[in-house]
C-alpha cells in the first residue's frame, strides 16, 4: 500500500510541477509597445510587438523622408495610417531604390562604347 502511494505521489508530482511555469519577463519590444498611446496600439493590434515596433520605426522614417523630422502626433498618426492601409505604399525616399544610385560615394556608370 505504501509503495503504491509513493509511486502515485511521484507520478502526480511531475505533472503538477510541469503545470507551474514561471512567467517570462516582457521583451523590450513589448515594453515599448505598452508605452505607445492607446489609439496607436489599437491601430497595430493585429501584429506582434516586434512587428508593431518595426512598423512604428518605418512610419518615423517615412515622416523624415517627407520632410517632417519631428512630426506632430496627428502627422505621425496620418503617416502610420497611410503605411498600414495602403497595399501600394511606396517610400518617398529615392536613395537606395533609384537607378543609378543617388550617392556621392558611388561613381556614375561609364558611358557606353561608341562603335
Amino acid at each position: 500500500m505504501r509503495r503504491l502511494l509513493f509511486v502515485l505521489l511521484l507520478a502526480f508530482a511531475g505533472t503538477l510541477y510541469a503545470q507551474e511555469k514561471p512567467a517570462l519577463p516582457p521583451t523590450p519590444e513589448e515594453i515599448a509597445f505598452a508605452r505607445l498611446p492607446a489609439d496607436i496600439q489599437q491601430m497595430l493590434a493585429g501584429m506582434t510587438a516586434a512587428e508593431a515596433m518595426q512598423t512604428v520605426a518605418q512610419a518615423h522614417q517615412q515622416a523624415i523622408a517627407l520632410g517632417l523630422p519631428n512630426p506632430t502626433p496627428v502627422q505621425f498618426r496620418t503617416t502610420l495610417g497611410a503605411l498600414l492601409n495602403s497595399q501600394d505604399y511606396t517610400s518617398a525616399s529615392a536613395g537606395a531604390t533609384s537607378f543609378p544610385p543617388l550617392s556621392p560615394l558611388v561613381p556614375p556608370p561609364p558611358p557606353p562604347f561608341l562603335r
